[in-house]
């Protein structure tokens, strides 16, 4: 009896299990995102995810910024303030939840409120009309840039009213199981160019999304330095984006002996070269500063900038003059990184480079939530840490994580603090002069060890190939 209680309960699991649904694609995502809600985007899934499903009234691609809603838009005339007129085309959605969308930017509180100060409202004056008002002074290619944003999506307003994503972009959302899965249905008119149907799975382990894409359950993922070495991984099932991220050893800027000197003496120290070429096997390029290389060559119309040296003797003679030496080469310094074999592997080696000029260095391993929390509350002499790019702009490098009111959990996490930095990151108006400006202080102060931009790289099957634009929205 008992045995054939268990064949009817595996013919039940078998004939009454609930029908799984195909999907053209399944795509790992390695966190489950915060948030979809547009404003609150910042985390690197969301941003990802964004990408399909979110769209503003400018869209940011490798032809610029352009507007497949607008027929036109001018400058209306007027004394006192600047004024916009949108002429919207028969493909835009309703003016109601552009102008929903909008007045948010102006009127919620959300993390990158500062980046639209600028922006102070929006009227609809037809079906097909728009007025917008700018801060006086505003350039256009600010606005046009902020407005390409995910922050500044299009979403529905009834739908938000009803707690639903009713949104612009490539795809809507289907379902959202927080820590399983989410999926998205393409909308609009078939295009050979993007798949129907996508899944993306949450998978925080990559051996995990190794394994399923070994088993064709997986058609695209990030992999780690360590993996990039697998026979898979060749030139034609690997895509490579660079100059989107930095990486960095945040230097606590609320010990007072981690003065001007000691932070040059521990950037002379670190032989990035040598670590790019033997440690992350060349999948990584200097940065000049804090920022990749590839900005810095565009704002100097192409100028050779060298990245950061490498002198260890220099390095020694800096530390010598620091105002703790010699007995900061006695006192135990703590290095604090991400828990993960890939992030201990760097550590060791910044760990060893900065012992070969005489200083007390231990490693201390961590869990992603507690590094982040104890770094914002000023624990910790060095974290290494990574910056992903939220969006296509130098500034998304310099501002927040060098703004001094943006200290701790706000982005700045080595607690820099430099009032001209700030007034120049505070201007309305800011230019690619004051970028460079900005940049040079950073470099003249060494609030970080500057390191290098890691270059993503993503595993993708024959499957995802088929789907020629989709290497953009990786």
């Amino acid at each position: 009896m008992r045995t054939l209680s268990l064949v009817f309960f595996l013919l039940s699991l078998t004939f009454c299990r609930k029908e799984t649904p195909d999907f053209d694609l399944k795509m790992a995502l390695p966190s489950d995102p915060a948030h979809l809600d547009p404003l609150y985007i910042t985390d690197l899934s969301g941003q990802k995810l964004a990408k399909f499903l979110h769209q503003g009234l400018f869209v940011q691609d490798s032809q610029g910024i352009h507007s497949p809603w607008l027929l036109s838009y001018k400058k209306i005339p007027h004394p006192k303030k600047e004024l916009w007129l949108f002429q919207l085309n028969a493909s835009a959605p309703s003016v109601q939840d552009i102008e929903y969308s909008l007045s948010r930017l102006a009127f919620e509180t959300y993390p990158r409120k500062g980046d639209y100060q600028f922006f102070l409202g929006v009227r609809s004056l037809s079906k097909t009309q728009l007025e917008l008002e700018f801060r006086e002074g505003t350039r256009d290619t600010e606005w046009k840039e902020k407005l390409s944003l995910p922050f500044a999506a299009i979403i529905g307003k009834e739908e938000w009213k009803k707690d639903l994503l009713k949104s612009y972009g490539k795809y809507n959302l289907l379902s959202w199981k927080k820590n399983e899965y989410i999926d998205l249905n393409f909308q609009g008119e078939v295009d050979p160019n993007f798949p129907k149907k996508i899944r993306f799975l949450i998978l925080p382990q990559s051996s995990t999304s190794l394994f399923l894409y070994r088993k064709h359950q997986l058609d695209a993922f990030k992999l780690t330095d360590f993996l990039l070495s697998l026979p898979e991984a060749n030139s034609e099932l690997t895509l490579t984006k660079k100059g989107r991220s930095v990486q960095y050893v945040a230097i606590n800027q609320n010990n007072p002996c981690f003065d001007k000197h000691f932070r040059r003496a521990l950037n002379l120290s670190i032989p990035r070269n040598l670590i790019i070429q033997k440690l992350l096997e060349n999948h990584a390029d200097l940065t000049y500063g804090p920022i990749p290389l590839n900005y810095i060559e565009k704002m100097s119309n192409g100028k050779n900038r060298n990245g950061e040296v490498y002198n260890k003797p220099l390095a020694i003679d800096e530390l010598k003059q620091s105002t703790c030496y010699p007995k900061i080469l006695t006192t135990s310094l703590e290095f604090r990184m991400r828990g993960d074999d890939e992030n201990q592997a760097k550590g060791r080696a910044i760990k060893q480079a900065l012992e070969d000029i005489g200083l007390t260095v231990k490693l201390r391993p961590m869990e992603k939530a507690p590094l982040y929390k104890e770094n914002g509350e000023g624990k910790g002499d060095f974290t290494l840490l990574t910056w992903y790019s939220d969006f296509d702009s130098v500034w998304n490098f310099l501002d927040p994580l060098f703004h001094p009111d943006k200290v701790g959990n706000g982005g700045n996490r080595s607690f820099y603090r430099n009032i001209e930095v700030g007034k120049l990151l505070n201007k309305p108006f800011k230019t690619e002069k004051d970028a460079l400006q900005i940049i040079e202080k950073i470099r003249e102060d060494k609030p970080w060890i500057f390191l290098w931009s890691i270059q993503e790289n993503y595993l993708v099957s024959k499957e995802f190939l088929r789907y020629n634009a989709l290497a953009d929205f990786l």
